[in-house]
């Protein structure tokens, strides 16, 4: 579903991505894991189409983004730790919104009630808590039906219940076949959202992880060795 071929992104002289590869499966569930300056928001900003690769090759859905970058837009929906919604506007507003930017016409009530906030669909979302914040951008991210799910850092700032209702919506969305890419310093949350997963250093993938296995139990101790 998601194919990096040596894949490379340079800022003048600093090298963020240093010819990274890695395959993603439909369905599966993939974990972006290292310190900070590692190249994992480089990296999702490429998947995104935010950002040109330097070199390399990526395939979104066997789409090239290089060569169709609005065709791999409609095949990805993104999640940030910001929530990028409008205050002065309703939940039901920043929906129909964002659902005519898409050129989509999404069953908006159903969509608030998947994140339990039908409740809340008149109300100014500056009314809102930063966790149904959240759960409000889960509803924009998945309204034009994407098939991949990206998750840049989604629960930070979190308190421990937003975060367990953020989970939740995120297992769910697992369930129904979405292949997820996530990106946290929580590895807790890999493990809990993820089967496998890659640590990155410095722009380069320096181990692969199988988060459902025993060898996930040694993140700790990767983690302080990385800088």
């Amino acid at each position: 579903m998601i194919q990096v071929e040596k894949l490379s992104k340079r800022f003048n002289n600093f090298t963020a991505l240093d010819g990274i590869s890695l395959h993603i499966k439909q369905g599966e569930s993939f974990a972006l894991l290292g310190p900070n300056g590692a190249g994992k928001t480089t990296l999702v900003g490429i998947l995104s189409t935010l950002l040109k690769p330097s070199s390399g090759r990526v395939l979104i859905d066997s789409v090239d983004i290089a060569e169709e970058p609005e065709e791999a837009k409609r095949r990805i929906g993104v999640v940030s730790h910001n929530p990028y919604l409008y205050d002065e506007l309703t939940a039901k507003e920043n929906l129909e919104f964002f659902a005519e930017l898409y050129d989509s016409e999404p069953d908006i009530n159903s969509l608030l009630a998947q994140v339990n906030l039908d409740h809340r669909a008149r109300d100014m979302v500056g009314t809102f808590s930063r966790g149904m914040k959240q759960r409000l951008s889960i509803a924009r991210a998945i309204l034009h039906d994407p098939s991949i799910l990206i998750l840049d850092e989604p629960t930070s700032g979190l308190d421990i219940t937003s975060r367990k209702a953020f989970y939740s919506l995120i297992k769910n969305l697992k369930s129904r076949g979405k292949t997820i890419l996530l990106t946290t310093h929580y590895l807790d949350e890999a493990r809990l959202l993820c089967d496998r997963g890659v640590v990155l250093n410095r722009g380069k993938v320096v181990r692969d992880i199988d988060l459902q296995a025993s060898e996930a139990l040694e993140l700790e101790d990767i983690f302080e060795g990385l800088g």
